[in-house]
């Protein structure tokens, strides 16, 4: 039981045999669900998808029941209590709702509800990031640039809230449907300010056009700064690294 534990529970960088395959099993599962998701497919063999969705939920729940019975084996998990306190953490429960809800109701597994619950299966890949050092970094250099990047987010949306109020001002009267409000002015905004532009709302009215250069400018910095910010962390990082 212990070398099951081993490669369950294994915490070195290297993925374990078992590992690697319920990694395999987990991606296969999402590209089932993104396969599922188009009628086209699915109505070729609907039953071999009802089989491989049972087949699925049956193998996460043999996961999941081996992971409660060894997980004694850890000291943070012995005994009553420590059961318990495997079964509430974050792993455990979002194993637990990727299988459940499809072996209790099966009669309900083509709802939007149980389409979600299904998603929660690529949840379990969070496990796995632990043994990898580039999400060691990602998370190392956000959580050392953690007031700058918020400082940037804050900005960032009164720069929206402004832009909003203005375009408001300038095309309320004009284009009441989209910018009758600040609110509906909201989505333009956001749009704009992102440099994402779908072009389904835009100013009509000269000062409206106005702002619009001006603000579309100012996109370019909100999208720079964030970038630059965690650009300069990793860049920092590798320095700290080689010296």
């Amino acid at each position: 039981m212990y070398k099951v534990y081993q490669q369950l529970f294994n915490e070195k960088k290297k993925l374990s045999i078992s590992q690697k395959i319920l990694f395999s099993i987990i991606i296969f599962s999402f590209i089932l669900i993104i396969a599922e998701s188009e009628s086209s497919i699915k109505s070729i063999n609907p039953y071999i998808f009802e089989i491989l969705n049972k087949f699925l939920s049956y193998f996460f729940l043999a996961e999941y029941s081996t992971r409660l019975l060894i997980c004694g084996y850890n000291k943070d998990y012995r005994g009553i209590t420590g059961r318990i306190k495997f079964i509430f953490s974050f792993h455990a429960l979002v194993d637990l709702i990727s299988f459940l809800p499809s072996l209790i109701f099966p009669g309900l597994n083509e709802t939007f509800l149980f389409r979600i619950v299904r998603i929660f299966r690529m949840l379990k890949l969070i496990k796995f990031t632990s043994q990898s050092d580039a999400i060691k970094n990602v998370i190392l250099v956000l959580s050392s640039r953690k007031k700058e990047i918020l400082f940037s987010l804050l900005i960032t949306v009164m720069i929206i809230l402004f832009a909003s109020i203005i375009l408001y001002l300038a095309e309320g009267k004009a284009q009441p449907e989209a910018f009758g409000s600040i609110i509906r002015s909201f989505w333009w905004s956001t749009i704009t300010l992102t440099t994402i532009g779908y072009g389904d709302v835009y100013p009509i009215t000269i000062f409206g056009k106005i702002a619009t250069i001006i603000i579309a400018i100012a996109g370019i910095g909100i999208v720079a700064i964030p970038a630059g910010i965690i650009a300069g962390g990793f860049s920092e990082m590798m320095r700290n690294k080689k010296k």
